[in-house]
């Protein structure tokens, strides 16, 4: 069975998008990858997975409109079985391949759309509610028509329930763990961040806060920034804060191992208070005691695992106080280390989700393995 994943937005070395799902399903299937920019070089150890990058230019219409042809283009070149997309923008392309060109769809869904658009800044407001309520009754009739929905957060499942619709977490690979060096206060503490770098993501929030500690501190920050005038203001003049990148999930491990507290101060937000996100999970996987938002339902998890402690994620001073008090009993990082990393081996681990996507896959009714890989891809 031959597979082409597609995105119009994400990048092709997105954790979520190649990482894990296309890694995963080429174990079995014939994957080709579409998606945005060049993966990152220490990537191409991921063996598997017909690439075919493309560059999105122009504007929102523009971009959209280019990243359609390009997809639309490698969807005529490969003519897989099944059609598998991660953006709501592709909703449409989604539709007219299951009706007109007789092809399977999956619908990737990692957040709901409706609750996100309230946040977007490109759509003026008097629009936000009349284009929740169109797209929404497009992406029912859409999903009523695909084979199934791959969905990233509970919270999202209440519109996607139905028995061609399947829960796949964004959790950790579980990778060989090593000894952890114990903080004992002979050295800064090693904080990090592992995400989107935006504001709303709160690391404005953490920086800020580095100056109200009393405990001397570094803080890591692996992800993209979103903004070049952002990432200006975070970084300028400070060298308690150090930007390690975007790197690939192994890599992203060893950052976290050398780590003292993993941060997840993400500010309010329609999307938010609901999401689990992943950072959380990550963190637990490497034995990282954890700092996050007092919302949703982390205190719920954290607080009751006794993995970490939970904030205001917009006061500085808190989070502050919370790292201070944190790194002046080193016993307790032990603990809350070790308590997280149970319920990452337990509960919350990507070779447990992998296994409900591949299980799902094997219910479309095709065989794998059948065709011979597609030219114009790079194979990593």
């Amino acid at each position: 069975m031959r597979i082409l994943i597609a995105s119009s937005l994400h990048s092709i070395d997105d954790p979520r998008v190649f990482q894990k799902e296309a890694v995963s399903l080429a174990k079995r299937y014939d994957v080709h990858l579409v998606g945005v920019g060049e993966p990152a070089a220490d990537l191409l150890k991921a063996k598997g997975v017909e690439l075919h990058p493309f560059e999105r230019k122009g504007g929102r219409l523009r971009g959209t409109l280019r990243a359609y042809r390009r997809i639309y283009k490698c969807y005529r070149e490969v003519r897989p079985d099944i059609f598998h997309f991660h953006d709501p923008e592709l909703v449409p392309m989604g539709l007219w391949l299951s009706v007109f060109a007789g092809c399977k769809v999956v619908y990737d869904v990692h957040e709901d759309v409706l609750k996100t658009l309230a946040k977007k800044s490109w759509v003026p407001q008097l629009l936000k509610r009349p284009l929740a309520w169109l797209f929404g009754r497009l992406e029912m009739v859409a999903v009523r028509r695909f084979e199934l929905a791959v969905v990233a957060e509970p919270y999202a499942m209440q519109r996607f329930s139905g028995p061609n619709a399947v829960l796949v977490r964004n959790y950790f690979p579980l990778f060989r763990d090593r000894p952890r060096e114990v903080f004992d206060g002979s050295r800064p503490l090693r904080l990090i961040y592992v995400g989107s770098l935006t504001k709303m993501r709160g690391v404005s929030s953490l920086v800020e806060a580095l100056d109200l500690m009393k405990t001397p501190a570094q803080l890591s920050l692996v992800g993209r920034f979103h903004s070049e005038s952002f990432r200006d203001e975070v970084l300028s003049g400070r060298t308690n804060v150090e930007y390690l990148g975007w790197v690939s999930l192994d890599k992203v491990f060893n950052y976290l191992l050398d780590a003292d507290i993993g941060m997840n101060c993400v500010l309010p937000a329609p999307s938010h208070h609901e999401m689990l996100g992943t950072k959380v999970f990550d963190y637990m996987a490497a034995r990282l005691p954890i700092i996050a938002s007092n919302f949703s339902v982390w205190p719920e998890i954290i607080e009751k695992a006794g993995c970490g402690v939970c904030v205001d994620p917009s006061d500085p001073r808190a989070i502050a106080a919370a790292v201070d008090e944190l790194a002046g009993a080193p016993e307790r990082l032990a603990s809350m280390g070790e308590a997280g990393r149970r319920l990452f081996e337990e509960k919350y681990n990507w070779p447990l989700e992998e296994a409900k996507l591949l299980e799902a896959y094997s219910r479309l009714g095709l065989a794998g393995g059948g065709n011979p890989k597609a030219e114009g891809g790079n194979k990593v």
